[in-house]
């Protein structure tokens, strides 16, 4: 790798960022300060200060952040009345003197009041959905069907999302997501996103961030967009909860434990769940030679696995003094994820008669265990917004993908075996420095600047041995389908930003990132090399202006790109289906995305929320899953580069307060596809729709229901189509509030046997038809429990958007 000599790149765009100066102006004194626990030490966020003339007017109002900085604009020099107040703790007023510009309070320190100490409840009254520049928020702690569930039950309800019946995740059709767990990357989300959803509880889920149009501040990876998971973290002294749910498709049990103390916050969450996956599918597939027939493949699949694997999240944050954090995240999991199949396959010829007819047993396990260990330091200078943080972090792991596959006629006579052992080792290390600096005293104008080293290293040793032709009772090794792959991949990144707040409520963001990329493979025992280096430069910017208090319209745009990973670059050939082969492709080129947004936001408050978006987006080079076939009928898939798409699309989000009991929210989401692939000779295009409602009632005496639906209309893709699909649930929950239990009884597709999927592809090789099944019709029960200290939550406000607001695996 060529760090040193490619250092310069990284602050590139910071070096003619910094020649900006900002025009001031001091139409107005300003002052700031930092609101803090007194017996903790921790910061407060979300206090109200209000600010009073002599006269006793309130002049000023706001909110502090949350590190628990707050800043606010006065008219006059002069003395002021400041009152500081919040839920759980004791109201604070002072005297002060503003007598310059800037006036900076300190740190102001706010004592528990007896609300706090006699544990007194308060709940919660967001919004499901809310908007920021460049994203929505789902914030999945109000949604009562979320108890009991996983991430990927909480994605599947949240805006411009779409969670297929695997626990794939999309956005706007696309998978090509980055997945963020508190703003991190995370390892377990990067090798199997699908997989990693389902080990993490939906009762560890504060909100959901839908990023549609990333910030320069955000890796470039990721065409469709970015994910960000936020979990939830305690702040009384001992609280915790500890949920249980079992049902005919998962048992799971959820501790979670938070601890503080003067300077120290310790927050752990576990999961231990056992998942059943049950699906069929049913193919038939015709081979042509031009219009003629030559061949037909007829096969079933079934498949029932239990997946049982585990989860552990511990946090520790430590406050070193009032402007310095220190904190370590550990992220554990491991689980074995078997995919057992039983296949039936018939060849036959035109005219009716039989060329092959086989049984297949395939045993397919999937042994995973990994961490992610991060370690941040974060420091707040005198000047308001102006901060510091360090990362660092280390993401290793290991994965055992081996399979047996077993063929035999119709009376059990052994016909073929084969055995491929895959071992992958994962060696990942992050580094990373992020700078905010205000660069007027009014803090309306920041500089945000950063750089980025990751330094990915994996190895695959994979052999397969398979029966003689001599005797097909013993196994013979195939040293032509063994080998051990080294691959590395190292990325260095630096951005800048710029964020202006103008007046008559107009917003600007503008930057620029750069990311440079060097890969490297080789095959030890073949000897086969391949290294490959790429300069990407990923502009974005962001136009927002505030109509009135209630409405709002935002133009952005973005620039993505999707990078291949060793899944996706490794030749180990997996033929455990002898007629359905699937390889990786180590020639695969990252592909590039454009992406332009108009988004317009309504909120009259608690009653009613409504976000809509038109967008369109450009993909080069785009990364896709080829399928072809040979005059055998065998097919052969891997992901290719192979075609530009054209996208437009139209997204509404909204919610509403029916009544005081009744609350509702729905997504609607419009793409038309457009695929143009010169290499295959395709022109296809066609609309697609997902939709999807969730309602809300609360009954007398803490009860309260809830139901879920959601439609997806068939898919126009490359080589086909992909047929519609549905899915949707019923709640009723009970809350205990003296024990602090609260019990919900859900059902899943109660009423359908399974789903079907329709999977059409057409080539000029072939015709292919792939009807799959998916049986996940559950009755759940969840019993939840909560302890310990009253949970300070956080009061429905309006914010002031000061922030701006990593791949997605084989599922």
């Amino acid at each position: 790798m060529h760090i040193k000599r490619k250092g310069w790149l990284l602050w590139i765009i910071a070096g003619w960022t910094l020649q900006a100066e900002a025009q001031q102006t001091a139409s107005s004194y300003i002052a700031t300060g930092t609101i803090r626990d007194s017996a903790t030490a921790r910061a407060v966020a979300y206090a109200t200060i209000s600010l009073f003339d002599t006269a006793d007017n309130n002049i000023a109002s706001t909110y502090s952040l949350e590190n628990g900085t707050f800043k606010t604009a006065l008219p006059q020099q002069g003395q002021y009345r400041l009152e500081i107040s919040f839920v759980g703790y004791k109201t604070r007023e002072l005297e002060i003197t503003i007598g310059s510009t800037l006036a900076d309070l300190g740190v102001l320190l706010l004592a528990p009041g007896n609300d706090y100490l006699q544990e007194v409840r308060i709940t919660s009254r967001k919004r499901l959905v809310d908007q920021k520049p460049g994203m929505l928020v789902y914030n999945a702690e109000n949604d009562i069907s979320n108890k009991g569930g996983t991430a990927a039950d909480v994605l599947r309800k949240a805006p411009v999302l779409s969670v297929d019946a695997q626990g794939n995740v999309s956005m706007r059709g696309s998978s090509n997501l980055k997945i963020l767990v508190n703003g991190k990357y995370s390892g377990q989300m990067a090798r199997s996103a699908a997989d990693a959803l389902n080990m993490m509880p939906a009762d560890m889920i504060k909100s959901v961030e839908i990023i549609t149009t990333p910030s320069a501040k955000y890796d470039a990876e990721g065409a469709a967009g970015v994910i960000n998971i936020l979990t939830k973290k305690g702040t009384s002294d001992v609280s915790g909860t500890l949920e249980a749910s079992v049902s005919n498709m998962e048992q799971m049990l959820n501790p979670r434990l938070s601890l503080s103390g003067a300077k120290w916050n310790i927050n752990f969450a576990g999961h231990l769940h056992r998942l059943r996956r049950k699906s069929a599918e049913i193919t038939d597939r015709n081979t042509l030679s031009g219009t003629t027939v030559t061949n037909r493949l007829q096969q079933s699949i079934e498949k029932d696995n239990a997946a049982p694997h585990g989860s552990a999240d511990l946090t520790v944050e430590y406050i070193i003094n009032d402007a310095s954090e220190l904190s370590l995240g550990i992220n554990a999991w491991t689980g074995k994820w078997p995919d057992y199949r039983h296949a039936g396959t018939i060849v036959s010829m035109p005219d009716g008669s039989i060329t092959e007819q086989y049984l297949q047993d395939i045993a397919s396990a999937g042994n995973y265990l990994g961490a992610d260990i991060n370690l941040a330091y974060n420091r707040h200078f005198k000047r308001a917004g102006q901060q510091v943080t360090l990362q660092v972090q280390n993401s290793p792991s290991r994965d055992l993908s081996d399979y047996d596959a077993v063929q035999t006629s119709a009376g059990k006579d052994l016909l073929y075996r084969e055995i491929n052992n895959s071992k992958t080792q994962n060696r990942e290390w992050t580094f990373q420095a992020d700078y905010v600096h205000p660069l007027n005293a009014k803090g309306t104008f920041h500089l945000e600047t950063g750089a980025k080293l990751i330094l990915r290293n994996v190895g695959n040793r994979y052999a397969v041995s398979a029966s003689d032709p001599s005797d097909v009772h013993a196994l013979a090794p195939q040293p032509d389908r063994s080998d051990h792959f080294r691959y590395s991949q190292d990325v260095m990144a630096g951005y800048a930003m710029l964020r202006l707040n103008l007046q008559r409520n107009w917003f600007v963001e503008s930057g620029a990132r750069l990311e440079a990329t060097y890969i490297k493979g080789n095959f030890v025992y073949s000897g086969n090399a391949f290294d490959n280096r790429f300069l990407n430069v990923v502009p974005t910017a962001t136009l927002s202006k505030k109509l009135d208090e209630s409405s709002t319209f935002t133009l952005s745009y973005t620039k993505r790109l999707t990078r291949p990973y060793i899944w996706d670059l490794n030749p180990n050939v997996n033929a455990s289906d002898p007629k359905n082969i699937q390889s990786g492709n180590p020639e695969l080129q990252p592909e590039i995305a454009h992406q332009a947004e108009l988004a317009y936001g309504l909120n009259t408050g608690k009653a009613f929320f409504l976000n809509t978006s038109v967008f369109w987006k450009q993909t080069n080079n785009a990364i896709v899953e080829f399928m072809e076939t040979n005059a055998e009928g065998i097919s052969f898939t891997s992901k290719q580069n192979l075609a530009a798409n054209r996208q437009f699309g139209l997204n509404l989000s909204s919610t509403a307060q029916l009544s005081e009991r009744w609350t509702a929210n729905g997504n609607v989401n419009i793409n038309y596809f457009d695929y143009n692939s010169t290499a295959l000779s395709i022109l296809r295009s066609g609309w697609g729709a997902e939709i999807n409602l969730n309602s809300t009632y609360k009954l007398p005496r803490s009860f309260s229901v809830q139901a879920f639906g959601e439609y997806d209309t068939r898919q126009v893709t490359l080589l086909g189509t992909l047929g519609r699909r549905y899915y949707y649930s019923l709640a009723a929950k009970k809350e205990i509030k003296k024990a602090r239990l609260t019990v919900t009884l859900a059902a899943v597709n109660l009423f359908t046997k399974y789903v079907s999927q329709a999977d059409e592809k057409q080539r000029p090789t072939f015709i292919s038809s792939v009807d799959n099944r998916y049986y996940n019709r559950a009755v759940k029960l969840t019993v939840n429990w909560e302890f310990g200290g009253a949970q300070r939550q956080r009061k429905e406000l309006k914010r002031i958007d000061n922030n701006d607001i990593n791949v997605q695996g084989k599922g």
